[in-house]
């Protein structure tokens, strides 16, 4: 099976490293020099202590023909629109894997609809050190959902048993999606404006208090089933990767674009659709944001 990978980040590094060992790999990135670096020197994976390097195929998005099997999209919310407006190169593909966070990019994915399209949600957690080497820091799985077409072909990656990187079949994308966008919009905003490892929301109680608050707001505007789980998933995670920085703290802390819109600014449009002000949402939007131009302008 060839699986394709586009986005050299974080997440697209982790996904081609356990893949690599098991499957034809192509890396297709934004950049050359980052292709041409993980052609020429490999892919190094370090988790607990050790290094791992694997070797793969690698080339920029913007010059590949695709003919994968399977082609996991990783790229954030933010550069999706060049994903789409590229959507001639995956013509030869018949299954596509979004791996975003958030739930913004699920309209626009109507235009793969003749495809295999499937959405998932990324529960480990990783770290791009540089453009080769990406960190294992917290092991999970990934779950994974139809949203058009069959899963037929993406089953049997589900079944191979690849150590530490398990791949999971959801019924019901909508929900998959939403239990991820909750974690998501409490954890990564909360951390980033309190400049906080995510254990610290458990740890300090009026941290907690605004988590609970803040769940209040969401749990008006999202399709939650079973809002008792619906938190004890948040705590959950929070437990899971408590020495860990969420990605938006990451991102304000390195002075990059985070994926506030598409987290928080969804909750939002949501809310305007229903009536609702949600203003701890909308404060914590804007406070994100403004930190957000701030760094930039501060770079």
């Amino acid at each position: 099976m060839r699986i394709g990978i586009v986005g050299g980040g974080a997440i697209g590094l982790l996904v081609a490293a356990y893949l690599g060992k098991e499957y034809e790999v192509t890396v297709y990135t934004r950049r050359a020099l980052q292709a041409k670096r993980l052609m020429d020197e490999g892919l190094l994976l370090e988790k607990k202590g050790e290094t791992t390097c694997i070797s793969l195929r690698a080339m920029p998005f913007a010059q590949a023909a695709i003919h994968d099997d399977i082609v996991f999209v990783t790229v954030k919310q933010y550069d999706m629109e060049a994903v789409l407006d590229s959507k001639d190169r995956f013509q030869h593909v018949r299954n596509v894997v979004f791996l975003q966070n958030g739930m913004g990019h699920v309209e626009k994915l109507a235009s793969f609809a003749e495809k295999n399209v499937i959405v998932g949600v990324v529960e480990h957690g990783a770290i791009k050190r540089d453009d080769r080497t990406v960190e294992h820091t917290g092991i999970g799985k990934i779950v994974l959902a139809s949203l058009y077409g069959t899963l037929q072909d993406v089953v049997p990656l589900a079944a191979t048993c690849i150590p530490d990187f398990s791949f999971e079949i959801a019924d019901d994308w909508e929900q998959m999606l939403v239990k991820k966008l909750i974690v998501n919009a409490v954890i990564n905003p909360l951390t980033a404006l309190l400049r906080v490892p995510n254990g610290k929301l458990l740890q300090v109680a009026p941290y907690y208090e605004m988590m609970k608050l803040l769940f209040s707001e969401l749990q008006q505007v999202l399709p939650i089933k079973d809002r008792e789980a619906a938190w004890k998933h948040i705590v959950s995670i929070c437990q899971k990767t408590a020495k860990n920085y969420s990605s938006m703290l990451m991102d304000i802390a390195q002075q990059r674009k985070t994926e506030v819109d598409a987290i928080l600014g969804y909750v939002l449009k949501k809310g305007d659709e229903l009536g609702l002000s949600l203003p701890l949402v909308r404060f914590l939007f804007y406070a994100v944001k403004g930190m957000e131009e701030g760094g930039e302008k501060n770079g």
